[in-house]
């Protein structure tokens, strides 16, 4: 099995986030004891330049920051400060890749270096690439999910303005209502966005993906993949357990269990540590899949069924209205 860090592993060096986050939170009135709140972590543990912290603590601060700050759009201005301060080898690759198509590629063989948080599934439409994203260690809180989509978006629209001159033919789909403070997505994004999405996805289209990056050094490219390759790197836990589950989506817990080496309860007891169930994974990626068909792939009711191994459309779509809380005619009209 992979190296697997779970929610409470103290494996993450998150001061290049949480140190800049801290400080903008003090400048904007609030103490950092108030941002660590629930954490079990002070502000002086912070600055250990060897201290590693666990995901639920992570979660817990930006669950805090997104309560606390929202209003001030600190997500967005720390993922600037983080994305033009990043030293390691694996994203120096990624800032030497060609063009998106290769970073993309790059982030798939270095993604728990570079952003261990989230990852990405990645699906071809006629005329787009399409990145759907997912908390990579455990299911989140509602004010987490939007501080850690705020941020990645924030990176994904810096880093195409810096490296390339098409960020306006991005889009990304949030999987939450408009917020109170939208005025600072209008302030801080150059990309298109929407809400009220079924799932976390950035679209881009196909053309865009090969637009060379004129800063690019692909000598230097392929020395820091080298360079990163010994680097320790584990994966998330729900991501392994994803990565197993799109290999095999009807495998049953006891199939799971036996891949993850742990009794059918201890799997249970994990998943639930982790916030989350093996059948919600399982409506998790047939959500997924089915909003790619039939949002993106324009396919029909009964194509979708048969991707999906339904033998029955009407059960499909019941499970549809209960994945998304819409018909795919409403997913198709909310799209058209």
């Amino acid at each position: 099995m992979r190296q697997v860090f779970e929610n409470d592993s103290p494996i993450l060096a998150m001061q290049p986030l949480l140190l800049p986050l801290i400080e903008m939170a003090e400048q904007r009135g609030v103490s950092s004891h108030k941002l660590l709140k629930g954490s079990r972590l002070f502000n002086e543990d912070l600055h250990q330049p060897n201290k590693r912290v666990s995901f639920k603590q992570v979660a817990q601060i930006f669950d805090n920051a997104q309560t606390l700050l929202s209003q001030d759009g600190v997500s967005f201005l720390v993922a600037r400060h983080w994305l033009f301060s990043q030293p390691e080898a694996a994203f120096q690759a990624l800032l030497n890749s060609r063009n998106l198509l290769d970073m993309s590629r790059v982030l798939q063989v270095r993604q728990a270096q570079i952003w261990p948080l989230m990852f990405f599934q990645s699906y071809r439409s006629a005329n787009a690439r399409h990145f759907v994203v997912n908390p990579a260690i455990a299911q989140v809180s509602a004010p987490c999910m939007e501080f850690m989509a705020e941020f990645l978006t924030a990176v994904i629209d810096q880093l195409c303005r810096w490296r390339f001159d098409m960020v306006s033919h991005l889009t990304v789909k949030l999987p939450y209502s408009q917020p109170k403070h939208v005025e600072q997505y209008q302030s801080h994004l150059q990309l298109q966005y929407h809400f009220s999405q079924p799932c976390f996805m950035v679209s881009v289209p196909t053309t865009y993906m090969y637009r060379p990056q004129t800063l690019a050094l692909t000598s230097m490219r392929g020395f820091y993949l080298q360079q990163s390759k010994h680097a320790q790197a584990h994966v998330g836990f729900l991501q392994y357990v994803c990565s197993l589950l799109a290999l095999n989506p009807k495998q049953s817990a006891t199939e799971l269990s036996e891949c993850l080496g742990v009794s059918i309860a201890t799997l249970k007891r994990k998943l639930k540590a982790h916030n989350t169930s093996l059948q919600v994974l399982k409506d998790q990626l047939q959500k997924q899949q089915a909003v790619i068909h039939i949002s993106e792939r324009g396919c029909s009711n009964e194509q979708v069924a048969q991707q999906l191994d339904y033998a029955d459309v009407t059960n499909f779509r019941r499970n549809f209205k209960r994945w998304t809380g819409m018909t795919p005619s409403e997913l198709r009209k909310l799209f058209g």
